[in-house]
């Protein structure tokens, strides 16, 4: 650690803070209203001209908030990150939404009734594939992730407590996300 101790602008951190909360609810309500249309078949239709013969199940609807959310706030997390020389967000995103989606693939192609789903197990396999290479970076960087815009061998002295942060805030999004996501539906 250096002997100068830099401050953060007080609203590059709120936004940064903001957005790993965010990441939080919204990776919970993508994993959530993914296993609500998984429950009734894995593939759902409300409103239009016709009538479907699966309605979506409530909750369903998040997924449609959820991912542009996540994105934006992946995005506005990690530009800020990066300018306080704290890890990315783009990164864990990436890892937890896939490996969380492919769990749930894995599960329910394991757990349908009649045995086995070779489709949903294929889309598991390929979305914990997906999520691989996120976990690979993160420990191959021990968590720094391009964390000055210099790459990998940037690593900041502190990438330890800003993944603290990074748990504890996201911690709370996903728990935000649950509350929610249950109450809601």
């Amino acid at each position: 650690m250096s002997d100068t101790q830099t401050a953060v602008p007080t609203g590059r951190l709120a936004v940064l803070l903001v957005s790993v909360l965010l990441l939080g609810l919204t990776l919970t309500w993508s994993f959530l209203s993914m296993r609500a249309v998984m429950e009734v078949g894995g593939s759902c239709a409300d409103g239009g001209p016709y009538v479907s013969a699966q309605p979506c199940p409530g909750g369903a609807g998040f997924i449609g908030i959820a991912v542009p959310l996540m994105i934006l706030a992946t995005f506005a997390g990690s530009f800020v990150a990066v300018s306080i020389s704290a890890p990315n967000l783009l990164v864990p995103m990436w890892t937890i939404l896939f490996g969380s989606l492919g769990w749930n693939f894995l599960e329910y192609a394991i757990t349908w009734p009649g045995g086995v789903d070779p489709g949903w197990l294929i889309c598991g396999i390929v979305f914990e594939l997906m999520a691989l290479p996120g976990l690979i970076a993160i420990l191959a960087t021990r968590g720094a992730m391009w964390t000055s815009g210099k790459g990998a061998g940037s690593k900041p002295t502190d990438a330890g407590l800003w993944w603290g942060i990074y748990l504890a805030l996201g911690t709370v999004g996903a728990a935000l996300g649950a509350w929610s996501f249950y109450s809601w539906r």
